[in-house]
């Protein structure tokens, strides 16, 4: 009995893991191969939806740290920022982003894929090569793997068919998760849309963009662009 029970249990967590999984192909041929240019008109701007939430985040902490100045003791010295340079240091008060900071942000627009270009290859039936201004990635239609985050984190990665869309997932167990999907629109353009949720700056943020496909050559390859993942 025990052992038909624990039978049980694996096949119904094999199954849910199974349906978790995105097909290796579409039901019907869709060709969403080629190169493609944003449509800034119709589609969001993730920089301008970044900064606004960073400037809202600012606001939030600029009055939590001004109540708990106004509830300090008029004798008590204020808190010592231990990486501030000194008051006397050359260009104190025009500070700049710190290293740190700046690295963050090119992260976080990684992330987001701010690309103003999108360049979809399909070398094999299941093989697809996405290049972008920010990234570089080769995928396999159908499979589950492990992948590394802009940020460093290893995690589980989905990718494959649903109906119309071609979709890539990953989640970092604790942490953050991206699902980005790709179609034909009616009118011919690659929609595009990401989510981003979990544990992570950028979690409820949802950008949609549209991308026309780009007429004659494609340009030369970016050696910025970084490594294929």
């Amino acid at each position: 009995m025990l052992y038909r029970l624990s039978c049980a249990v694996v096949l119904c967590l094999w199954s849910a893991l199974a349906l978790s999984d995105y097909a290796a192909a579409p039901k019907r041929p869709i060709d969403i191969t080629g190169f493609w240019v944003l449509n800034a008109v119709v589609s969001d701007d993730p920089e301008a939806m970044l900064a606004k939430r960073q400037g809202e985040e600012r606001e939030r902490f600029d009055k939590m740290r001004r109540r708990e100045e106004d509830s300090r003791p008029r004798n008590m010295p204020p808190p010592i920022d231990a990486d501030a340079p000194p008051p006397d240091a050359p260009g104190n008060r025009s500070r700049g982003p710190r290293p740190w900071q700046k690295q963050q942000q090119e992260n976080l627009l990684r992330m987001l894929g701010v690309s103003q270009t999108l360049e979809i290859k399909q070398l094999e039936p299941r093989r697809f090569e996405f290049l972008s201004a920010v990234d570089a990635r080769r995928v396999e239609a159908g499979s589950h793997t492990q992948v590394s985050m802009p940020e460093g984190q290893l995690a589980d990665s989905w990718v494959g068919w649903e109906g119309e869309w071609f979709v890539m997932e990953r989640k970092v167990r604790s942490g953050p998760r991206a699902l980005e999907r790709f179609r034909l629109s009616k009118t011919g353009q690659l929609e595009y849309e990401m989510k981003w949720s979990g544990d992570s700056e950028l979690a409820g943020m949802k950008i949609r963009r549209l991308y026309d496909r780009r007429t004659g050559p494609a340009p030369a390859p970016n050696p910025d662009r970084g490594p294929l993942r």
